[in-house]
């Protein structure tokens, strides 16, 4: 019990575990941790939750009671004197039964708190896990090519590596804090061309975050605690991947192709991501129906004359608001919110082991996915006490009833003895 209560392993998780007064993270921990923990690598003293102090509590009174109770029964196998060794032993049962509750009640108490207080915690899915930098105007000149593809963001006939003003704001870039003039400062922006700092770009870069893994080995480049195969933005720079990569090698990258794998069959199933067609996507396009209004100050987006507001379809692509936005994995027009085969392989989702057929199993998937924990050595050697004075009690009672048939037997003998001197 004294190793039990001194361990952090009573409650483990993903990345974590947790004792009663001490919690360890390790490193690569899935993020976010929940109870607003220190996601830094190491021990630290656990938190103060009421039903964990409790619980130490409970743990330290039992423990106290059997260290007592086992000195006591010490005594009562050392003494000679049967009343005695009777006395001590009827204290010892006590005592120990005492530790016992204790040691009960805490190793209750803790998982069924534990568990309420985890289900309250976020889930890991991507609203929460997924890095959101602060993205600016990723195409400045509004040409149809991003900046990070562009040769000239600002359109003035100089290239960006001999141009000293990229916005054309008048200041310098070396004094310019903010180079695209989107009005987010260029150290909140997102881009960030060179993510651990080593003077290497990171299109150029073979290990992005300076982790010692190179980039096509590791499977967190930006070493942002989000596997790559989750995560919209690999080398954290403020880009989402698919404005990065071209998959079928067409010259056209992913989030602007319409068929990303060049099968022929366009991507998105007939949604218009690009409504006013200046080869800019809505998600970047900041006037997504080009009528000079900015979407954030326009109220009727697609220029149909239907305001917002009573508009069911803003973009005017055919599919109304409230069901545009929700995830529709296969294509099919109907969102996975209600889609009963959400990956349209003809398996209905509820006994399909991979609903949105992505090769692994839904319940080894980190978006999405509720949080589980399992229990350490800290549970089970407090379970194990439990067990070994339940045991010792018993054996304690019996040793009592012994001894006091024993110590009883042992006066008449005396009582007989006496009389038959006394008949002499």
């Amino acid at each position: 019990m004294i190793g039990a209560t001194s361990t952090s392993d009573w409650m483990v998780a993903e990345g974590w575990r947790e004792g009663l007064f001490m919690q360890c993270v390790s490193p690569g921990a899935p993020l976010p941790l929940p109870f607003d923990m220190d996601p830094t690598p190491g021990c630290s003293k656990a938190r103060s939750a009421s039903y964990l102090r409790g619980c130490a509590a409970l743990v330290i009174i039992g423990l106290i009671t059997d260290f007592f109770g086992t000195t006591l029964t010490c005594l009562g196998l050392k003494s000679t004197d049967p009343n005695k060794k009777y006395k001590y032993y009827r204290v010892s049962i006590y005592a120990l039964i005492l530790a016992a509750i204790a040691f009960l009640l805490a190793a209750i108490i803790y998982p069924v708190q534990f568990s309420k207080d985890l289900e309250d915690e976020p889930p890991y899915d991507g609203t929460v896990i997924q890095p959101h930098p602060v993205k600016g105007d990723q195409d400045f000149d509004n040409d149809g090519i991003l900046n990070h593809l562009d040769l000239d963001d600002d359109n003035d006939g100089i290239n960006d590596d001999e141009d000293p003003d990229d916005d054309n704001d008048g200041i310098p870039d070396d004094k310019d804090d903010d180079d695209d003039n989107d009005g987010v400062p260029d150290d909140k922006d997102g881009n960030q061309e060179d993510f651990d700092g080593d003077s290497i770009p990171n299109d150029q870069d073979d290990d992005d975050d300076n982790d010692g893994i190179p980039d096509d080995e590791d499977d967190d480049d930006d070493n942002d605690g989000v596997d790559d195969a989750f995560d919209n933005d690999d080398d954290n720079d403020g880009i989402d991947d698919e404005f990065e990569e071209d998959a079928d090698g067409d010259g056209v990258v992913d989030g602007m192709d319409g068929d990303d794998d060049g099968d022929g069959k366009p991507d998105d199933g007939g949604d218009d991501d690009d409504f006013d067609n200046d080869g800019v996507p809505d998600s970047l396009d900041n006037d997504d129906d080009n009528d000079g209004v900015p979407d954030s100050e326009d109220n009727d987006d697609d220029g149909d004359g239907i305001p917002d507001s009573e508009d069911n379809d803003d973009d005017n692509d055919g599919i109304p608001d409230d069901i545009d936005n929700e995830v529709d994995s296969d294509n099919d027009g109907v969102p996975d919110s209600v889609d009963n085969d959400d990956d349209g392989d003809g398996i209905p989702d509820d006994k399909d082991n991979d609903d949105d057929n992505d090769g692994i199993d839904d319940d080894e998937e980190l978006i999405g996915a509720r949080r589980v924990y399992s229990f350490g050595f800290g549970y089970g050697a407090t379970w194990g006490s439990i067990i070994l004075i339940f045991a010792s009690v018993v054996l304690l009672i019996c040793d009592r009833e012994s001894e006091e048939i024993f110590y009883k037997e042992r006066q008449v003998e005396e009582e007989e003895e006496e009389e038959d001197a006394g008949e002499v």
